[in-house]
């Protein structure tokens, strides 16, 4: 079998597997545009028709190094490459109710990476396609900032090999200074997407029973979504805290009081109820209320 179909399959296999945790929150469809992503790359290097790959050997023979064939091949294969990052921007729009919508912005931001192959193939066929310039500083700083997310939580080890497969799979398109001469990129790419995969699986979560009701939510949230919604959940509770006096703030391993120092083993009655249903509104459009109950115990 071939190395791209074969870690296609193991992708597949560990994304079926991750589907049970995630099915009662608002990651199924960044789960679906990886999947769609990881089998696009694929089918773009190994289901070529056979005729179109000998007529680009036979023109090279005759000396033409770039035929209108090559050219079609490559721009599949960009369009196919560039869905990297879609998972990572309709995780930013992970958030219901505009969730759903938000799959539009996503998708348009893939024709704006595409645009550039797309001209030359209808335009100027048989030219190589000018992905440089800001296109190409665009997309190494969301492979920055997209593993920078996963990085934040507890998978960091996902989080740099995700950066390191968006970066092998791009790489011609990136400026460049950054771009390898290297013919494997492809299997390298989705080889590394495929460890992050199975860091994620392998590596033990933690005991937390011993912690806070709250810090479980917290944290489990945090390593579910990644740094940039902690991050805005962590601005809204401790704005809260602060409108509303609260003797708590919230920081990125859990509650403390608002000096810094451990929370009381109870809180406040009044207090712990009003925390918890900000905990509901926030977090209901990411997640069930029964994904949090289960956790508030």
């Amino acid at each position: 079998m071939d190395l791209g179909l074969l870690l296609a399959v193991a992708a597949t296999v560990l994304l079926l597997v991750a589907l049970r945790s995630i099915k009662s929150t608002t990651l199924f469809a960044p789960w679906c545009w990886l999947l769609v992503t990881i089998w696009s790359i694929t089918l773009a290097h190994t289901l070529l028709p056979e005729t179109v790959i000998e007529a680009e050997e036979a023109a090279n023979a005759t000396g033409i190094t770039h035929s209108k064939h090559q050219h079609w091949i490559e721009a599949i294969q960009f369009a196919a490459h560039a869905l990297v990052f879609c998972p990572f921007m309709s995780l930013l729009g992970a958030r219901r109710p505009q969730n759903r919508m938000w799959e539009f912005i996503v998708f348009s931001l893939w024709l704006v990476l595409v645009l550039p192959a797309l001209e030359t193939v209808l335009l100027h066929p048989g030219q190589l396609a000018d992905t440089q310039g800001i296109r190409a500083w665009f997309m190494l700083t969301l492979i920055g900032v997209s593993a920078l997310n996963i990085v934040l939580s507890r998978f960091w080890i996902s989080g740099i090999l995700v950066g390191v497969a968006q970066f092998l799979l791009v790489n011609p398109h990136l400026p460049s200074w950054t771009q390898l001469d290297y013919s494997w990129t492809m299997e390298a790419g989705l080889s590394c997407a495929v460890a992050s995969l199975l860091v994620a699986f392998l590596l033990p979560k933690p005991d937390r029973t011993a912690l806070r009701e709250e810090d479980r939510v917290w944290l489990d949230y945090r390593d579910l979504f990644g740094g940039m919604w902690a991050l805005r959940i962590k601005e809204r509770i401790n704005a809260s805290a602060t409108l509303y006096d609260w003797d708590l703030r919230l920081t990125w391993s859990g509650f403390v009081s608002a000096d810094g120092s451990p929370l009381p083993e109870k809180l406040p009655e009044k207090t712990e109820q009003i925390l918890h249903q900000h905990f509901y509104n926030l977090m209901r459009k990411f997640v069930t209320p029964q994904w949090i109950d289960q956790r508030l115990g």
